[in-house]
């Protein structure tokens, strides 16, 4: 069985109604069955519960839960206390697929390539009303920035029970800190190269300042202190600002060549993008 947890809050003040109930028709038209869905709303105001109850009341929805947390992450750490799968999956209320096979296939990409986890490419919607845009997967930018689309992510029960809960510390990053103790640990996926899933632009992202905070912070929790850097470091790398001073640091620093090879191709690639 898969468990599908989406937090969620003040869906229908946010003006996500309309990909909510998007989101419930492509996951009921999926072609594998077998999974509970799990709605762990932030205790909303704003009539999202009364929509959720609907769902629940006529059997969309196999548990509700509404009551204040303090982010993201909380809720989702709340949601895999409750998942009985034995795989699970984070959809946002904004999320909707583009295939009535995401399921289907993931799983069979999971038996038969012996792996932990699937991953895909998703479409941004714009607000404005601007051209939507495509987000890839890749796993090369790893040690600088997400290198999944979360939203696209089938993932074994078992590697939330090991590398998790999300870290409730991190509003924006918890989820990349898990990725990078995932892939440091040599948790294996598979990519898709398609579009699997759409979704809205906006969020907790789009605060600058702190992602930038928190990401620099997981990467020298996670790699970083271990090898010597500097939380100025982590800044410089995250933001993609490593000079030749730096990543002579980071080459004589670092040995692990996962790392190495990310942080090169960061290096190699805005210094050849900047140069043009």
């Amino acid at each position: 069985m898969i468990s599908i947890i989406t937090p969620c809050k003040d869906i229908v003040l946010q003006g996500r109604e309309a990909f909510f109930k998007k989101m419930m028709q492509t996951l009921q038209a999926q072609t594998y069955k077998d999974f509970e869905h799990i709605l762990i709303d932030g205790g909303s105001k704003d009539g999202t519960v009364e929509l959720l109850q609907k769902y629940l009341e006529v059997g969309l929805i196999d548990t509700l839960v509404s009551e204040h947390d303090n982010n993201l992450h909380e809720a989702i750490n709340k949601g895999l206390k409750i998942a009985k799968g034995e795989y699970i999956y984070v959809m946002n209320t904004d999320n909707y697929f583009s295939t009535s096979k995401f399921f289907e296939r993931s799983l069979e990409a999971l038996e038969k390539h012996h792996v932990d986890y699937t991953h895909g490419d998703r479409i941004i919607i714009r607000r404005d009303g601007e051209a939507p845009y495509v987000k890839k997967g890749d796993e090369r930018v790893a040690y600088f920035r997400m290198p999944f689309r979360w939203q696209t992510m089938l993932i074994r029960r078992k590697v939330y029970d090991k590398f998790g809960p999300f870290d409730e510390k991190y509003e924006i990053a918890s989820d990349y800190k898990f990725m990078l103790k995932m892939l440091l640990a040599g948790t294996k996926g598979y990519y898709f190269p398609e579009i699997f899933i759409y979704s809205l632009d906006g969020g907790i992202t789009t605060d600058r300042k702190k992602c930038v905070k928190e990401v620099s912070s997981v990467i020298f929790e996670s790699y970083g202190k271990k090898n010597n850097l500097t939380i100025v470091d982590c800044k410089s790398i995250y933001q993609r600002r490593i000079t030749p001073k730096l990543y002579a640091k980071l080459t004589s620093e670092i040995k692990d060549d996962r790392i190495l090879k990310s942080l090169k191709y960061c290096y190699e690639y805005e210094n050849t993008t900047n140069s043009r």
